[in-house]
């Protein structure tokens, strides 16, 4: 066991994992060897039937098979050897306890009374080096040295102890056989509390499997002790003991090498301690309430009612208690985690949070920068960006509303179980984004919406314009062509009404030119340049004009267009402006438009002609217009919504 704990540890060289090859089949010969004995002793007649014997041989089999596999699977890590003695330990026990108490049998009669304490000795040893070797520093060496002393120190303990020796030898020797054992547990759970204060996520995760499998091991050795001092045989007081060693230790130690991430760890261990206190203290509210009751005087059947009675109610409050105790003790992370979780929707609640985080924030708490958090619109399915379903989800619902997904990146029971409670915890944050993405969504659509039927009035407007221009003016014109042409053939009387209806027909023609005009500035045909150079050409007061050559849409040009005619018709009119200053620029993200003129300023009105067209091209409006210091409108326009 010594050499197995001195063992080095990390990946190695080959000729290292041959060198260590020795100390992996030690246990598997020493098991075959105290299998032999013992099977021996069977056929020898005093000992159990073979049947029985070989029942127990092959539990003690268990361990050190699976040691011998785990250590092939692991060559460069000492858990393997470890397992296996755990198994190959107490065969040796068993068949020198047994030929040693024939009489005439020499050392091992002397040895066997004592020997009984390396049942533990796999047991330690796997304490000291799981999940990935002996803890580095030479104390921890002199440690593994001092617990297989302990060993040697208690079955001497034993061999002096017998039957002939005066009392206070019995009583020493009982002693110290006692502090010594104690000593070398306390060693080996030293070694992994610091190995899991110590240690990563991962380690801490298998240290929880063989605390869930081993965590009954010293109870069930303490209730043995007790059990055999009271009169009981060793068979029946360390029978629980053993079982829980030879079987629930393996397959924990099994799962915790190999598979520690497959099963909820923490729930598991969490729930079996926490039933275990609650068991533990509920026997002590029985036998209290029963001591009670009889120091009273009361009848014995009526004090075990009421005890069972007491007992009954104080169960599910204690159960209640006692796992939120454990699960914070147990599962330590896990109410970190919650904790960050409810800070968030608190701060949600409040309006000190925005909803959008909630899937940054499930990512950050469960530890999946892989999570996604896929919402789902009422009457839609919830769209995936990948193109690739999720493999993994969690449907969440509010109600018999389905409101979405959340797909994980990486699955384990934990990671699952801990993704539910997480969704639960954050109900509020994610229906109040999936409330806000539909109202976005409706926003959205409303824009659109109206962009669209802008756009469908600049279009409308532009066929109006080229009708008038292409059809009605032309005809006019025909027809005031035709009369001057008739004016040269009739009389001089008849002439002149001849010019009072041509006259009307120019006036016409001037007044469809204005209604054109006003419909869509033709001047737009020409660029959003050349149409404000036109609408500023005859100013009474100097402009200055800095208007880039932007590219916009049709909708988008004429609703600038009209906002910066509106806006110099006020400064000419209301502002007693001495000077307007009129600039259009963009850059890749918005396009931008401010007039400013230094008139007396105060304006009240808000362009509401144009607030709306503005707001239909996806764009913000803002007058600034303080007393005596000018007005200035300011539109800002998303590229997006610049038709380019």
């Amino acid at each position: 066991m010594l050499a197995l704990m001195r063992a080095p540890v990390g990946r190695g060289t080959i000729s290292a994992m041959v060198a260590r090859r020795p100390v992996r089949m030690a246990p598997v010969a020493a098991f075959v060897a105290g299998a032999a004995g013992q099977l021996a002793y069977s056929f020898a007649g005093p000992g159990d039937p073979i049947a029985l014997t070989a029942v127990v041989l092959g539990v003690l089999a268990v361990p050190v098979v699976l040691g011998a596999l785990l250590g092939a699977r692991t060559p460069h890590n000492p858990v393997g050897p470890a397992l296996s003695w755990v198994g190959a330990a107490p065969a040796v026990v068993f068949a020198v306890e047994n030929w040693g108490a024939r009489p005439g049998s020499g050392p091992l009669g002397v040895v066997a009374p004592g020997v009984w304490v390396w049942n533990l000795a796999g047991f330690v040893a796997l304490c000291l080096v799981f999940p990935d070797g002996l803890l580095p520093g030479a104390r921890w060496r002199r440690a593994a040295w001092l617990t297989g002393a302990a060993g040697v120190v208690v079955n001497a303990a034993g061999a002096v102890a017998v039957d002939t020796a005066p009392a206070p030898v019995l009583a020493g020797a009982a002693a110290l056989a006692f502090g010594t054992c104690l000593a070398a547990l306390g060693t080996a759970v030293a070694a992994l509390v610091r190995r899991y204060r110590r240690g990563g996520e991962v380690t801490r995760q298998q240290l929880r499997w063989l605390v869930l499998g081993a965590g009954t091991v010293p109870v069930l050795l303490a209730a043995g002790w007790v059990a055999q001092s009271f009169g009981a045989s060793p068979a029946v007081a360390y029978t629980g003991f053993l079982l829980a060693m030879l079987l629930a230790v393996p397959a924990a130690v099994i799962v915790a090498v190999l598979w520690y991430d497959l099963f909820d760890v923490d729930r598991l261990l969490g729930e079996s301690l926490s039933w275990l206190a609650t068991t533990v203290l509920s026997a002590a509210v029985f036998a209290g309430v029963v001591a009670v009751g009889g120091a009273l005087g009361a009848d014995s059947r009526l004090g075990v009612t009421g005890a069972a009675f007491v007992t009954a109610l104080a169960l599910q409050p204690l159960h209640r208690r006692l796992s939120e105790l454990v699960g914070r003790l147990v599962d330590r992370d896990r109410y970190v985690r919650l904790a960050r979780l409810r800070a968030f929707v608190r701060a949600v609640r409040d309006g000190e949070a925005a909803p959008e985080r909630t899937e940054t924030v499930l990512r950050t708490v469960l530890d999946d920068p892989g999570l996604r958090l896929l919402l789902r619109a009422p009457g839609a399915d919830h769209v995936e960006r990948s193109g690739r379903p999720p493999e993994h989800t969690i449907p969440l619902r509010s109600g018999d509303a389905d409101v979405g997904v959340l797909a994980l990146g990486t699955v384990s029971a934990r990671r699952l179980r801990r993704a539910r409670e997480a969704a639960v915890e954050a109900r509020l944050p994610i229906e109040v984004a999936r409330l806000q993405l539909q109202l976005r969504d409706a926003l959205r659509e409303v824009s659109a919406s109206r962009l669209r039927l802008l756009e469908a009035t600049a279009a409308e407007r532009r066929k109006l314009e080229r009708d008038l221009h292409d059809g009605a003016q032309q005809r006019i014109v025909a027809v005031g062509m035709r009369l001057r042409s008739l004016q040269r053939t009739v009389a001089p009387a008849a002439s002149r009404e001849l010019d009072v209806a041509v006259e009307s027909l120019e006036a016409t023609i001037a007044e469809l030119r204005r209604l054109a005009q006003g419909i869509r500035p033709s001047l737009l045909d020409d660029g959003l340049p050349v149409a404000l150079r036109a609408l500023v050409a005859d100013s009474p007061i100097p402009v200055e004009l800095a208007v880039a050559d932007v590219p916009a849409s049709d909708a988008v040009a004429t609703s600038v267009y009209y906002l910066v005619a509106e806006a110099f018709a006020n400064a000419l009119k209301h502002a007693g402006a001495g000077r307007v200053r009129i600039a259009v620029s963009g850059d890749p993200d918005r396009l931008r438009v401010e007039v400013a003129d230094d008139g007396v300023g105060g304006a009240t009105a808000d362009l509401p002609s144009v607030r709306d067209r503005i707001a239909a091209v996806g764009g913000t409006l803002e007058v600034h217009s303080p007393p005596g210091d000018g007005t200035t409108v300011i539109v800002e326009i998303a590229r997006a919504r610049t038709g380019r």
